[in-house]
């Protein structure tokens, strides 16, 4: 069973109803909603799909919200068309929202104007267009085009080196986010993190919403993320090493010593890592990835990340369905001639020592009996999670008590979750998880399999719980 999860971009080319349930039967865990596109009505939509896909397809699926941020995007351009900029000509970026042409482009962001200055390159397109200021007067910026190319509408502009005035949630994520938060997203991604602070921003929003405890995920996109790391993993849910973004920031030689280290940094702290950007790119418009695009998630695979992302692959290349088929066939190798994962020495938090004591016992138990599973039996998913940071060698089925809890688990690496209504006590839990594993077929009649269950309550007679049973005993007794 493959342990690393598949998180797939809807878009234009897989928002039809058949082709989501396509993606999920073919593999994905978490679907990705890219809120610098599309129509709140539209996304909304989107979840009432993923949903009732989920449901056909008898499987737990989680909705990720990814927040735009304060990313600089082109304008509008005339009758919707791309205009061609070449090399050496002049060019200039004005503020506001008027259409743009050859000479003159739009943003809608008043600080790119006001922090640039002569010499500064600006990146467009992730890249393919190269210019450099020449001056600013604060509210238009005046450039070189160092190397042209097709331009669009709505394009990403980079200042690498630049420092931007604004935070990483901006008051559109703001918005954005209360309006997921509505629809019921599980997961949500906040871009162009600089620090901390940003999440904490977040999490307030969330909590005035209703919702303290969604998963956020911090992208790891600017220099600053990587240099307030440890602070931005203790107050987020997981990160996402957005390899696009870090790349025009930073040299990119830099970025696989990056995604080397972010993974390594979050997964001492047991913080779920996914590797985005580029994945599969070829295969926008190839029915084969590259040689390098298989090596790129077989590095990864080694490195132990907890998901992989498809973006543009899925929302609008050609083959949307076909990229998730081959990411799930590449990831399945690459598990299987991989060395084993080593749990990192700190991959418990240090304020209960017991709960890392009966993690380890329930993956030593399943490692040694041979046991097919191990079951976390949790409320809110912490057991899982914690057993998740070990990297069992044993698939880990996590009995939720809701599909709430059961959707934000989806991306942890190795855990299959499955909701499970709570009985009066452990052993009633523990009945109702064994039928629904024997009637589902994920494990058969007979096979052994470690039940745990982590509790911060050390009073309560039933709240930590360690056993090993064969399944269908109890049902038969």
């Amino acid at each position: 069973m493959r342990q690393t999860k598949i998180v797939a971009t809807l878009g234009p080319a897989s928002r039809r109803p058949d082709t989501v349930q396509a993606l999920l039967d073919a593999g994905t865990e978490v679907v990705r909603l890219n809120f610098s596109h599309g129509t709140r009505d539209g996304h909304a939509e989107m979840v009432t799909t993923v949903r009732a896909a989920a449901r056909r397809a008898g499987r737990v699926v989680a909705v990720m919200q990814d927040l735009p941020g304060p990313k600089i995007r082109t304008g509008r351009l005339a009758d919707g068309r791309s205009v061609t900029l070449t090399r050496d000509q002049t060019i200039r970026i004005g503020t506001g929202d008027f259409v743009g042409d050859n000479d003159r482009l739009s943003v809608g962001y008043a600080g790119l104007a006001a922090s640039v200055r002569a010499g500064d390159r600006l990146l467009l397109d992730d890249g393919r267009i190269e210019l450099e200021v020449r001056r600013s007067d604060g509210t238009e910026v005046t450039a070189h085009v160092v190397a042209g190319g097709t331009l669009g509408e709505h394009k990403g502009i980079t200042a690498p080196g630049v420092a931007l005035p604004d935070s990483g949630l901006t008051l559109r994520d703001v918005e954005d986010l209360a309006f997921g938060l509505e629809l019921g997203v599980d997961l949500v991604a906040v871009s162009f993190v600089q620090s901390a602070t940003d999440l904490q921003r977040a999490r307030e929003v969330a909590r005035q919403a209703g919702r303290p405890d969604v998963s956020l995920i911090a992208k790891i996109e600017r220099p600053q993320a990587v240099q307030d790391l440890d602070a931005i993993l203790d107050a987020s849910n997981g990160v996402m090493v957005a390899r696009g973004d870090l790349g025009l920031e930073l040299p990119l030689e830099q970025v696989p010593g990056l995604q080397k280290a972010i993974t390594r940094a979050a997964r001492a702290r047991g913080v779920p890592v996914i590797v985005a950007t580029q994945v599969l790119e070829s295969m926008r418009t190839e029915l084969r990835p590259t040689r390098a695009e298989v090596g790129d998630v077989a590095t990864a695979v080694d490195q132990s990340v907890d998901a992989i992302m498809l973006a543009g692959e899925t929302a609008i290349g050609d083959h949307p369905v076909r990229c998730v088929e081959t990411l799930d066939t590449i990831l399945r190798e690459a598990e299987t001639s991989s060395p084993a994962p080593v749990p990192p020495r700190t991959a418990m938090p240090s304020g209960h020592s017991h709960d890392r004591a009966l993690c380890e016992a329930a993956v030593t138990l399943a490692a040694r009996s041979g046991a097919e599973a191990i079951v976390a039996v949790t409320r809110g998913g912490r057991t899982a999670r914690l057993l998740s940071r070990l990297r069992p060698g044993s698939t880990v089925y996590a009995a939720a008590p809701s599909e709430a809890v059961a959707n934000a688990l989806a991306l942890s690496w190795g855990v299959r979750p499955i909701v499970v209504a709570p009985g009066e006590n452990i052993d009633a839990d523990r009945l109702a998880v064994e039928r629904r594993l024997v009637v589902t077929g994920a494990v058969a009649a007979g096979a052994a399999v470690v039940f745990v269950r982590v509790s911060t309550q050390l009073s309560h007679v039933d709240a930590n719980f360690l056993a090993l049973r064969r399944v269908g005993d109890a049902a038969s007794s």
